[in-house]
């Protein structure tokens, strides 16, 4: 049996996307340690806060991730396709003049207007503490920003071990404030330690190629980069929000439609189904994308069958693993978090197809970036964001009950993400060189 592991092991890491695979590997091996700690800290907090206490975190990690794009213009994900790191150095330099100019921006507007746009969501209590989503901004911002440059470095090993800083300091702040009963804001400053912390790490990481890289900074080599990668900020900027929009918008249309204890009930459903995706999602993003980069537009072939050949992978190893989720998830989630949570294990198993097909189609969307085609990515979100607006509206009109809301919006987005796998292989099929 042990045999049969190894050499089903081996073939995996065989092939056109073996780099790829050692990548993911590396990064999953590192940041797993900083899932389980996330998991592990799950029974506890759900004992520590209340629904309603997670609804509020739930609004305002939306409201930090749909800003977030917004600061780099999206320049940020050009980061590892220069040729040469001086060109990607001020690449990075005008990502970061970016991120303090959009960050004061964003301060300011939150200072004016905050307490209407909260009130929105039923998160009145949020508003004297505006300034927490300013510092939220900034902080994920910047962490982007420097794991764009790790990647393009392909320093896997310094991404993971940040990834494990984050988990364990967020959710030690979290538990912390929790057991002094600061609540919900014990969740919100976990969570900004949790989006931002390891920062230091990458800065010690890069500081030699930094310091060798500085002398070449100047304002017009970061004009005509803005100038040749214009195409992130015209198409990739709209898009990136749109995504950031459309994946968050379970969570607003539910804050907007029902009521905190509810959404918070659909928030853990979704933070625990997002541990282990984005665990293994993310890093075989990340590292299917850094392969791609290398090889270039110029190799559209190429891509083509390291693509084919990364989806069959994913595909065989999501499949039963969602079968699995959809028959236990309510039992789990009782046990695990406490009768109170029940709830959110059903919007698990009826989360879970939708999951399934975002997991395998989500890191095929970085061939976008390689073949040049971002006009495709913003129409692809245009198309999902349209119809979460429609969906919004009909159920805005017709109320139905938060569990045939479920229904409604897993049901839509399964549907949504077997479109985005097949345009992504449509458009490489016909990508030109």
């Amino acid at each position: 049996m042990i045999s049969k592991i190894k050499n089903l092991a081996r073939r995996q890491l065989q092939g056109k996307s073996s780099g790829v695979f050692r990548g993911m590997i590396t990064l999953t091996m590192g940041a797993g340690l900083a899932r389980i700690v996330g998991i592990a800290s799950i029974p506890i907090l759900t004992r520590l806060y209340s629904p309603d206490d997670y609804g509020v975190l739930a609004v305002y990690t939306s409201i930090v991730a749909v800003l977030v794009p917004i600061l780099t213009f999206r320049y940020v994900t050009a980061i590892p396709l220069p040729k040469t790191d001086a060109m990607a150095f001020n690449l990075f330099v005008l990502c970061a003049k970016l991120i303090a100019f959009g960050t004061l921006l964003i301060a300011v507007a939150l200072g004016l207007f905050g307490h209407t746009v909260l009130g929105w969501f039923s998160m009145e209590e949020l508003a004297p503490y505006w300034w927490l989503i300013a510092i939220g901004v900034m902080g994920t911002a910047t962490y982007e920003l420097f794991s764009m440059w790790a990647t393009r470095k392909k320093d896997y090993k310094v991404i993971a071990k940040t990834q494990f800083s984050q988990s364990l300091l967020g959710n030690l702040v979290k538990i912390g404030l929790g057991i002094i009963a600061l609540k919900p804001l014990g969740l919100v400053f976990g969570q900004i330690v949790a989006q931002s912390g390891g920062i230091g790490s990458f800065l010690k990481s890069a500081q030699k190629d930094f310091k060798k890289l500085y002398p070449l900074v100047s304002n017009k080599k970061q004009k005509l980069l803005a100038s040749y990668y214009q195409d992130f900020a015209k198409y990739r900027l709209p898009s990136q929000f749109l995504l950031v929009l459309a994946t968050q918008a379970p969570v607003l249309m539910m804050a907007a439609l029902y009521d905190k204890s509810t959404t918070g009930q659909l928030s853990l459903a979704i933070m625990a189904l997002a541990l282990p995706v984005n665990l293994i999602g993310g890093a075989m993003s990340k590292a299917y994308y850094a392969e791609i980069a290398v090889i270039g537009r110029q190799n559209i072939e190429e891509i083509k069958r390291l693509t084919l050949d990364v989806q069959k992978k994913i595909f065989a190893f999501a499949i039963p693993l969602t079968l699995l989720l959809i028959l236990t998830a309510q039992p789990i989630f009782s046990i695990a978090f406490g009768p109170q949570w029940k709830t959110a294990g059903l919007y698990a198993a009826v989360l879970a197809p939708y999951v399934l097909l975002q997991f395998t189609s989500s890191p095929l969307v970085q061939a976008l970036n390689v073949v040049g085609s971002q006009i495709h990515f913003l129409t692809l979100n245009i198309i999902r964001i349209l119809g979460l607006g429609v969906l919004f509206l009909i159920l805005n009109y017709w109320p139905v009950s938060p569990l045939t809301f479920i229904y409604y919006l897993s049901g839509f987005l399964s549907f949504y993400y077997l479109i985005q796998t097949v345009f992504v292989f449509t458009t490489i099929k016909y990508q030109k060189a």
